[in-house]
């Protein structure tokens, strides 16, 4: 199993039978002359299977839509946000709703909440449990609103994170924002995910360009037997499984 960061909330999960794309807004390079996508990713022989969790312009790119012309076993699972959006129509994809489940020969997905728009993934694949958070997060601005609002976007933060505790405690591969933006506790909802959670490897996003502010997370993974995996440059991969 291989994880590679692609850019912002966006990572690639490549197994043996088959890969994943969650989120993309731009391609990385893979080496001096191709990219991960449209060179690498569009050009294998395996299903690959596109998930969008919410419409945001950071999370939503359309041009995904047109993969299937150059790879036509290409399976879209979205976030039914986007169809309620009007970003997407109908025939474009598998809309998925909070508790609702996908599955095929390869892959299972759950919809869990999000704290902002759309919803947060959690998939599995020969017993290996994967969660992308979309834009689940300790929102909580406590910097820029009254206390009693902080604790609100806390609670509801806490809540979901509760209800993806009840489906597994132990979680391999997290995918999980983690935006300074938020000020000096921009981390805590990071800290409280693997804090409730048993998680075996940390990935940061929706840092922007703060890859050293993201790479702080380490510190506190280790405490709680997570091993973080910094993220150096876009097209950064981690052979994991």
């Amino acid at each position: 199993m291989v994880v590679t960061y692609i850019y912002h909330s966006g990572y690639a999960i490549e197994f043996d039978e088959f890969s994943v794309i969650i989120d993309f807004l731009k391609d990385a390079k893979r080496d001096e002359k191709t990219y991960w996508v449209y060179d690498y990713l569009l050009s294998k022989q395996e299903d690959l299977y596109v998930l969008c969790t919410h419409s945001h312009s950071d999370h939503f790119n359309p041009e995904i839509l047109l993969w299937k012309e150059k790879k036509p076993n290409t399976h879209y699972i979205f976030s039914k946000e986007l169809l309620l959006s009007q970003k997407t129509a109908p025939q474009d994809a598998c809309y998925l709703d909070k508790g609702d489940v996908y599955e095929d020969e390869n892959i299972r997905i759950e919809a869990f909440g999000s704290t902002d728009v759309g919803n947060s993934f959690l998939f599995t694949h020969n017993d290996i449990w994967c969660f992308h958070a979309g834009d689940l997060n300790n929102w909580h601005w406590n910097e820029e609103v009254s206390k009693k609002e902080a604790l609100t976007y806390e609670n509801n933060f806490l809540c979901e994170l509760e209800l993806l505790a009840e489906q597994t405690d132990h979680i391999h591969v997290a995918m999980f924002p983690i935006d300074p933006r938020l000020g000096r506790n921009y981390m805590r909802g990071a800290e409280q995910f693997v804090k409730r959670i048993r998680t075996d490897y940390f990935l940061p996003m929706h840092f922007g360009e703060c890859y050293e502010k993201a790479n702080a997370f380490e510190k506190y993974a280790s405490k709680h037997k997570c091993t973080y995996l910094a993220i150096t440059h876009p097209g950064q991969s981690f052979c994991l499984y």
